[in-house]
C-alpha cells in the first residue's frame, strides 16, 4: 500500500505539471479558438486524457480505482475482451477501448462502440476472480455485471490495492482473490 501511495502522489504531481502545462499553452497559443479543427479536437482529447488520470488517482473510490487499473492492463487488446450486462440489457463481449472519468465522478467505458456509465459514489462493488458487479445505493437502479477473461489475478495489482477488500463500497470480495495474493 505505502509503495502505490508513493507512486501516486509522484504521478499526481506530474499530472499536475501536465495539466499546468496544457494550460499555459492553451492560454499563450490559444489553441482551442478553431473549434472544429482537428488538431484543435485533439488538443483537447489530450487534456481531457490528462483530467482522466488525475481523477483516478483524486476522485474517484479505491474499488472503481482497482477495477480502472485492472481494465487498464488489457485495454485495446483484442484478445482479452470485457463483456457487461446492464438490467436486462445483456451485451456479448467487445474490446475495452478506453475509459474516462467526467465531473462528479461519472466513469465511462469505451467498450466498441458503446458506452457504458455510471457514478462511482452511487454503487457498491461485489468482485470475484473474472467479474464485478456494480450494485446500485439505489435499488431502483439496475446492477451492472462487468465480466472478462484477464482475471484480477493476471494483472498481479492486488497486493497494491489490498484494502479494496475492506473499503466501504466493496460490498463482496471472492474468498479466492485473498488466494491470489499470496
Amino acid at each position: 500500500m505505502e509503495k502505490r501511495q508513493e507512486r501516486d502522489k509522484r504521478y499526481q504531481e506530474a499530472f499536475e505539471d501536465i495539466t499546468q502545462t496544457l494550460w499555459r499553452c492553451n492560454e499563450k497559443y490559444n489553441l482551442t479558438e478553431e473549434e472544429n479543427h482537428p488538431q484543435t479536437l485533439r488538443f483537447k482529447l489530450l487534456m481531457e486524457r490528462c483530467t482522466t488520470e488525475r481523477r483516478l488517482l483524486e476522485e474517484i473510490s479505491l474499488p472503481c480505482r482497482f477495477i480502472l487499473e485492472h481494465f487498464s492492463t488489457f485495454m485495446g487488446k483484442p484478445d482479452q475482451t470485457l463483456g457487461f450486462s446492464f438490467g436486462t440489457l445483456e451485451v456479448g463481449r467487445g474490446i475495452l477501448n478506453d475509459f474516462c472519468i467526467d465531473e462528479w465522478g461519472n466513469v465511462f467505458l469505451i467498450i466498441g462502440s458503446i458506452r457504458l456509465g455510471w457514478r462511482d459514489a452511487d454503487y457498491q462493488y461485489l468482485f470475484y476472480p473474472d467479474k464485478v458487479i456494480l450494485r446500485s445505493f439505489d435499488r431502483i437502479k439496475p446492477e451492472i455485471h462487468l465480466f472478462f477473461n484477464f482475471a484480477f489475478k493476471y494483472s498481479k495489482l492486488i497486493p497494491g490495492f489490498s484494502e479494496v477488500a475492506t473499503d466501504e463500497q466493496t460490498l463482496y470480495w471472492h474468498p479466492d482473490l485473498f488466494n491470489d495474493v499470496e
